[in-house]
């Protein structure tokens, strides 16, 4: 998904450097804008990302940043809850760290059901399974609910934000 992103954002000329959140850039002072994305799992961010946002909200906090989530309840058909889950997972986390996004992007996910997610979010999927199934999910094999089409326009939108900063 940030390969993807950062296609987009190269289309409409921005240099980009796509970096995992384990091997964090040292110095984002170079940077004019930082993308920020996790996957969601067990109900929150992923906790290299989360440990990103820490270690560097200072400095974010004078950039411009673009937040971007990827879960399975960015599909769900009942407006309350799609949208009870982009303030948890965006605008919560960029209140904790004091952040103001000028973009939020809320996708669809990818789980496949078939490899071990850790015990207890074995056990949730085990214990949710009937729930998980009825809103699309599927528990014995892949889901893959992401809308490329959706994932790339944010992109272009995120792109003329950083034309504007150059």
């Amino acid at each position: 998904m940030a390969e993807k992103i950062a296609d987009a954002l190269r289309q409409a000329d921005c240099a980009v450097d796509v970096v995992d959140a384990r091997k964090s850039p040292k110095n984002i002072d170079a940077y004019d804008l930082v993308i920020v994305g996790s996957g969601i799992r067990a109900d929150q961010w992923t906790k290299e990302s989360l440990n990103f946002l820490e270690k560097n909200a200072e400095l974010l906090r004078a950039k411009k940043t673009a937040l971007f989530v990827s879960c399975s309840m960015a599909d769900r058909k009942e407006t309350n809850v799609r949208e009870a889950a982009r303030a948890t997972y965006l605008s919560k986390v960029a209140e904790k760290f004091e952040l103001t996004p000028a973009s939020n992007g809320f996708f669809g996910g990818y789980m496949n059901m078939k490899q071990s997610h850790g015990f207890l979010a074995d056990l949730i999927v085990k214990v949710n399974s009937r729930n998980l199934r009825r809103h699309g999910l599927n528990t014995l094999g892949v889901t893959d609910s992401r809308d490329w089409n959706a994932i790339e326009a944010w992109a272009a939108e995120v792109a003329k934000i950083a034309s504007e900063l150059r």
